[in-house]
């Protein structure tokens, strides 16, 4: 008994310390277990090559999963301007540096290294091109090699793993894990570090100069810490009983046929079929297991003295109670349950039975085979059912939260309770610690928490229990104060009261929580359990991303550039006002700009899409940049599909359109991740939701937000059915729509069809309102408007007779002919023949 209450401590401190412990980083390459198309590759110079005349050092740390077991696999290669290369790779015992014209140049077994599986080893490259001479350190052993025409590795690329160059293609990719990639110049100092931590969707930044790195199907492990992953889900009998073996990492399943054991350091479930003998029940969860005896107990309250608890034998696979009638009744649904370490007694909390809400503690004594009750004594716990329990130490718990009244009486008014209390098991004293002001979101919690003292905080699976569709967020409170955060991503859970239940427990040697779910169908006698894993400590999705940057040599070229345009303009406007001063004798010469915008574009809130995409925040700063290719194509994928038919878009289509090349649950990910990043956005923006409507994706403004597309939408709607303030309608349609055209900088195939759509309908309208004469337009305007036709279609011939016509009726023959001499240049650029018509059939047909 000594030995297994030392145990008891142990886990106690050492579940105290786990959160000190590093968040777990890197890059996890998926290998054979996936086909070629959806292998990992982090290639290091996607834009350009490395530059280092006096040589460099590349180093990073790497391990192999234990799951590792194909004979060859490429870690890097580094591929110079003409073709060498030098590649490290990995088989099923040993690790090879070789060069492509002197071969095998460093080569050691995994046992001169002491290389263990799951467990990082270093690795470091220095390259001497002057000296034609390498370096290179691997764990603890040292190799030194003289290779000819280093000089050629001055400029190198890196790929690891999986490599789509040309000439240098590869698909053979290792089971590995790899962080902390370093290059540092002849001086050894860092020019470039990716941890491989914090990242962006399709790559990630290095913290020193922004230098970008693409990553193809990506595993990044820090996002273990903010997504869940379902690793098994299967069939029990009603109401299983559930618990959790901490000394082997076992979460134990019962029914009245079966006993699961799933191992959460394997993620493998095993079921043995119950010899003999039943659990006592099979309505509340009544099953625990006790570390200090290695057993797994099923107890009972209501039987009599010495059958009330009955043990599992996990070798002969059998209850011992042999012959036992079913549990008629429970009194004490969804309580909490605790075998402390100081007394080695069992310790029942609260619970619901028959209309009435508990605030008992009922107490087993192993030894004595005897129960007993206890009220609390302190600060008075209100009768509570659906509460969280959570260890402290070997004789003190924290309650938190639960739904209940203070009469206990369920006819009486009912609530939430978001307070939290700390019991003493050795005096049953209570201590209120604080509570949380009434939450509109109203929830409660899973009947486990996980209690962090060093951190001063714990943590629950929280939902609402007036929902049947709902979800399960893991919160982090406070110990101290009523705070909490909201962490990870959330997990699908069908809550039907009595019939469902929910646990969490951590793994402490793989540092990872897991989620137990179960959801009764009442009437056939059925559950659906479902586990989940998250990495420990859990992560908010904002804490996995780094802000988009643009590299130093970017923003120079970026700077350069403005010079240049900024120079050429400045030019421009110069020759155009001398050209001004010479025709200025001209009775006909008009300067026109363009249509003057008869509204001040939003500064502030705003999305634009003609003349290019465009965003600004609540500041009136353009973010523009935020979005990355990808980001801005399934925002505005999503926009035009809602704004245009009203419907949405399928994630199936989705899939198909933006991720075509990736598999279901690739394509899924990708998308949640872009879906995450997306709401960071959106959060400089204003109120912009993006959400699931009748199984189709659809974007929600709030009333702040501008959208020129969804404006010139109902612009266009209202003139084609004629309400009033037809000519300011117009007005401001055109003035929007001379911008330019929609999302012209998008080249993509799937906008295209949007794109067309909007031309024809807005010149269709156009036209339709011209030969109309309704507005009633002066020649001015329906000019603006053959301008604006001629923007969305700039070789209508149409809107240059329109134009020109009107501008000749006008008196402004100089620049009809302008017009008419600048749509004929665009024509014959575009299908290399001339235009037919001359200018006086134009003006006069």
């Amino acid at each position: 008994m000594k030995r297994s209450t030392l145990f008891i401590l142990i886990y106690i401190c050492s579940l105290q310390s786990i959160i000190a412990e590093n968040i777990q980083y890197g890059l996890e390459f998926n290998s054979f277990e996936v086909i070629q198309e959806l292998r990992t590759g982090l290639n290091l110079t996607p834009d350009k090559p490395f530059s280092f005349k006096k040589g460099f050092t590349l180093s990073f740390d790497f391990c192999f999963q234990s799951e590792h077991q194909r004979d060859f696999g490429y870690i890097f290669r580094m591929i110079t301007q003409n073709g060498q290369y030098i590649d490290f790779v990995v088989n099923q015992t040993n690790l090879t540096l070789s060069h492509s014209e002197n071969g095998i140049i460093a080569e050691c077994s995994f046992e001169e290294i002491n290389l263990d599986f799951d467990v990082y080893t270093s690795f470091e490259i220095t390259i001497h091109p002057q000296k034609d001479s390498l370096n290179i350190l691997i764990g603890n052993k040292e190799f030194f090699a003289k290779v000819a025409s280093l000089t050629h590795f001055k400029t190198v690329n890196i790929v690891f793993g999986k490599s789509n160059r040309k000439r240098f293609l590869v698909s053979d990719v290792p089971r590995m894990l790899i962080k902390n990639i370093s290059i540092s110049n002849h001086r050894q100092e860092r020019a470039y570090s990716w941890p491989l931590s914090k990242h962006i969707v399709d790559g990630v930044y290095d913290e020193l100069k922004g230098r970008f790195a693409s990553v193809e199907n990506p595993l990044w492990i820090l996002d273990k810490h903010a997504f869940w992953k379902k690793r098994v889900s299967f069939g029990m009998q009603n109401n299983p009983q559930i618990s959790y073996d901490s000394k082997a990492d076992h979460i134990l399943f019962s029914d009245q046929t079966h006993f699961f054991v799933y191992d959460t350091k394997n993620h493998q479930l095993k079921n043995n079929k119950i010899m003999a003998g039943l659990p006592h029940s099979n309505r509340s969860n009544q099953m625990i297991y006790n570390q200090l005896t290695d057993s797994c107990y099923s107890y009972h309250f209501t039987l009599e003295l010495g059958k009330d608890v009955v043990t599992f034998d996990t070798a002969k696979k059998v209850w011992n109670n042999h012959a036992f009638e079913k549990e008629s009744v429970v009194d004490y649904w969804h309580h909490n349950r605790y075998i402390s370490p100081a007394d080695s007694c069992l310790y029942l909390f609260n619970g619901y039975g028959h209309h009435i809400y508990k605030s008992v503690v009922n107490k087993y004594n192993f030894s004595t085979k005897k129960w007993s009750a206890f009220n609390y004594k302190g600060d008075r716990i209100s009768p509570r059912y659906l509460s969280g329990l959570g260890v402290v130490d070997d004789h003190r718990v924290l309650i938190f939260g639960g739904y209940g009244n203070e009469t206990g009486a369920q006819e009486l008014s009912t609530r939430n309770y978001y307070d939290l209390y700390q019991v003493d098991t050795k005096t049953m004293e209570s201590q209120k610690l604080w509570e949380m002001p009434y939450q509109d979101n109203n929830f409660v919690v899973s009947n486990s928490m996980i209690v962090d003292t060093l951190s001063r905080c714990f943590y629950a699976l929280c939902f609402s229990q007036q929902i049947y569709n709902n979800f399960l967020s893991l919160y982090k409170f406070s110990m101290d104060k009523p705070d909490y955060e909201i962490l990870a991503d959330k997990i699908p859970f069908k809550f039907e009261d009595i019939y469902s239940y929910v646990d969490l427990f951590l793994n402490q040697a793989k540092t990872e929580l897991t989620a137990v779910t179960y959801s009764s169908v009442a009437s056939e006698s059925a559950s659906e359990v479902a586990v989940y894993t998250l990495a420990f400590p859990p992560l908010q999705e904002k804490e996995l991303y780094q802000k988009m940057q643009k590299s130093p040599s970017k923003l120079i070229i970026g700077c350069f550039l403005i010079v240049i345009l900024l120079t050429g303009l400045g030019f421009m406007l110069y020759q155009q006002k001398k050209h001004t001063k010479e025709q200025s004798y001209s009775d006909d010469y008009e300067p026109i700009t363009g249509i003057k915008p008869l509204y001040k574009r939003a500064e502030k809130q705003a999305i634009y899409l003609f003349g290019g995409f465009q965003t600004m925040d609540k500041n009136g700063h353009d973010i523009t940049g935020e979005f990355s290719p990808m980001l801005k194509q399934l925002f505005l994928i999503i926009v035009l599909h809602t704004l245009k038919n009203g419907k949405g878009i399928s994630s199936t289509m989705l899939r198909e359109t933006l991720w075509y090349d990736k598999s279901e649950e690739s394509a899924k990910n990708n998308r949640g991740v872009s879906m995450s990043k997306l709401r960071q956005i959106f959060e400089l923006i204003g109120y912009i939701v993006l959400k699931k409507q009748n199984s189709l994706w659809v974007v929600e403004f709030g009333d702040e937000i501008h959208c020129d597309y969804y404006e010139a939408l109902i612009l266009m709607k209202r003139l084609k059915e004629g309400t009033n303030g037809e000519i300011k309608d117009l007005r401001r349609l055109l003035s929007i729509v001379s911008v330019g055209e929609l999302l012209p900088n998008l080249q993509t195939e799937w906008v295209d069809p949007f794109k067309a759509d909007f031309s024809n309908e807005l010149i269709d309208l156009l036209f339709s309102l011209v030969k109309q004469n309704k507005p009633k337009l002066t020649p001015q305007e329906q000019v603006d408007l053959a301008d604006a036709i001629l923007i969305h279609d700039s070789l209508n011939e149409d809107a240059l007779k329109l134009k020109c016509k009107l501008l000749v009726k006008m008196g402004k023959n100089g620049l009809a002919k302008k017009a008419y001499a600048s749509f004929t240049k665009r024509y014959f650029l575009l299908f290399g023949t001339h235009f037919n018509d001359s200018f006086e059939q134009i003006v006069s047909g």
